[in-house]
């Protein structure tokens, strides 16, 4: 896993016995006697090498070494599209899958030439039918749903020492990865694979922190992309950081109250993205009833424990790398009072640091400042944003905040995008819930996650196509 990568030490496991007062009985000492060793990249298509239809490309970036100080690596595995090989002139749409990292190239649904054995069971069969129906459906001459949208289809690899992945932004601790992307590492792969290199043949999808990526580099970048799809995004606006008030709420552990003391939820039921019927490989609903499994101060306390420094590579520790300004120390300035040893009150918000969250990296707050004022005319029909209605993060809270303004009358541009909250039979769907199928019917989370490129990148055709200048390169659209 990410947060053990090969050379991390480690220990045996110690037990030891907390006290009855609550303290432990004794020191407990941990010696560093084993290291994770390293393993052979599967590489992007999975074989160890690169196929006729998944290549690699990386680059060392001069943006991000000139930031970091040594060598930083950015790679692509790229999905090239059925005739490639044979339509020596054909220039082609870019979409780019964001995602977390994965050696292996994964838009949400995998890509495998290799039909599901008799053995796989459970979701392990759900993932590898999808997978090869990915492959079979795009390889196909006449296969219904990517006939006249060919395009490269894109993964990124960029992790960072906060995380499995940069959030494809310029941010003051992690570096500049969103200009590092679209100046050195896109333009590269357009090169060698005849990408069209235009922003009205790019698009971008991607769930959870994908999801909040294809709508940054929308919103931040929005000449160069003409559709975005975010799929559950993580908070698109900071009046709802999950169960957080930015703007307003003093403490982030506890509801404001005089007189009493209430934990805020930050994690309710559970992930259902790859649940099965028990005993089946059939794909199954979660069953969203609003437990609340685990509150946003044992989110952040253990995050305490596995690192200092916001370097624990949990979730709210990058979301401080990411969104927010560097510290005395020279690591990212804490949002709030994590932890009960600081010299700080417990859980209470730095609202100097809030402001700054909120001036570079609330993307609802950005769209009302700059609608009106150019930035509608250049958005207006690109975002498109999905999250169900029960998200186990309540990222679907951030989303009805962005609703609520997209869906005035009277705004200017219209807003031309899609919002919407999915529920199946009443209940809202848990995380990552992308949308439903094309046809309009629900299906759960197991199924939709399989199937983000055949559901968006026909759409995105659409808009490429009516969006095309004269004379532009056009043979992807001719078969």
């Amino acid at each position: 896993p990410y947060g053990s990568p090969p050379g991390t030490l480690y220990s045996d496991v110690v037990s030891a016995v907390l006290g009855q007062d609550g303290g432990w009985s004794g020191p407990v000492a941990l010696e560093l006697t084993h290291e994770v060793a390293a393993v052979r990249s599967p590489g992007c298509s999975g074989k160890g090498n690169d196929t006729d239809y998944i290549k690699t490309v990386s680059i060392h970036s001069t943006l991000l070494e000139r930031f970091w100080g040594t060598r930083m690596k950015l790679e692509a595995c790229v999905l090239l599209p059925f005739g490639f090989h044979e339509r020596a002139s054909a220039r082609y749409p870019l979409l780019i899958a964001h995602g977390h990292y994965s050696a292996i190239f994964n838009p949400g649904g995998r890509f495998d030439d290799t039909p599901p054995s008799a053995n796989l069971s459970g979701y392990d069969r759900v993932d590898q039918q999808y997978a090869y129906w990915l492959y079979s459906n795009w390889t196909s001459k006449d296969g219904p749903f990517f006939r006249g949208a060919r395009a490269l289809v894109v993964t990124l690899n960029h992790p960072t020492p906060f995380f499995d992945d940069s959030y494809a932004v310029d941010s003051a601790n992690v570096g500049p990865y969103g200009s590092a992307i679209l100046k050195e590492l896109l333009p590269l792969v357009e090169k060698r694979y005849r990408g069209i290199g235009a922003g009205w043949a790019r698009g971008l999808l991607g769930g959870s922190t994908g999801g909040w990526e294809a709508f940054a580099m929308q919103v931040l970048y929005p000449d160069a992309f003409n559709f975005a799809v975010a799929a559950c995004p993580d908070p698109v606006g900071f009046a709802s950081y999950t169960t957080i008030n930015l703007y307003s709420d003093r403490n982030a552990y506890f509801y404001d109250s005089a007189f009493k003391r209430t934990p805020r939820p930050g994690y309710r039921d559970h992930y259902s993205g790859t649940a099965t019927v028990p005993g089946t490989s059939t794909p199954a609903y979660g069953s969203p009833y609003g437990q609340t499994t685990a509150t946003v101060e044992e989110m952040n306390r253990r995050e305490v424990v596995l690192g200092p420094r916001s370097r624990s590579c949990g979730q709210w520790d990058v979301w401080e790398a990411v969104f927010g300004p560097r510290g005395a120390d020279g690591y990212p300035a804490r949002l709030f009072c994590k932890d009960p040893s600081g010299d700080c009150e417990y859980g209470a918000v730095n609202k100097s640091v809030a402001s700054q969250w909120v001036e570079r990296f609330d993307m609802t707050r950005r769209l009302k400042q700059q609608w009106r004022h150019g930035l509608g005319e250049k958005l207006s029909g690109k975002l498109h944003v999905y999250v169900g209605g029960a998200d186990s993060f309540f990222l679907t809270n951030a989303v009805m905040d962005l609703q609520d303004w997209a869906s005035d009358p009277a705004l200017d541009p219209p807003f031309g995008g899609e919002i919407v909250i999915g529920a199946h039979e009443g209940r809202g769907f848990e995380h990552c819930w992308n949308g439903y199928l094309p046809d309009g019917e629900a299906a759960p989370n197991a199924v939709t996650r399989e199937l983000y490129v055949m559901t968006y990148l026909p759409r995105m055709a659409e808009r490429w196509a009516a969006s095309a200048p004269a004379g532009a390169s056009m043979e992807w659209r001719s078969y």
